[in-house]
């Protein structure tokens, strides 16, 4: 049995698109510097503090790309592709143009 210690994650995310992953507890060593401003290190790259969007969890960030692709989640929680849509009868994810199998709506 594999009992490693996984450590929590942040992601920096900066303007130009990059991603930066960073262990949460040295979070705490970066934002005083992005307080002062100009160029900090970070896990080994040289950035601007004035490009960083923000610092999130991957699983925001992951939801973030996600909707930038398009997609949605519907009423269970489940992320649905762009163009989808529920049907207003039954509730079935339907895929763009599509009629309901289940009950036949539009």
């Amino acid at each position: 049995m594999n009992q490693e210690i996984v450590k929590e994650l942040r992601v920096i995310s900066l303007r130009n698109g990059a991603e930066l992953s960073v262990e949460a507890d040295r979070i705490k060593d970066i934002l005083p510097k992005l307080e002062r401003g100009g160029f900090i290190d970070v896990n080994g790259e040289i950035v601007n503090a004035k490009d960083i969007v923000g610092i999130f969890t991957p699983q925001a960030m992951e939801d973030i790309i996600r909707r930038k692709n398009g997609q949605w989640k519907d009423k269970k929680g489940r992320w649905q592709d762009k163009g989808s849509r529920e049907c207003p009868t039954c509730g079935n994810i339907l895929p763009w143009g599509m009629r309901c199998g289940n009950c036949g709506g539009r």
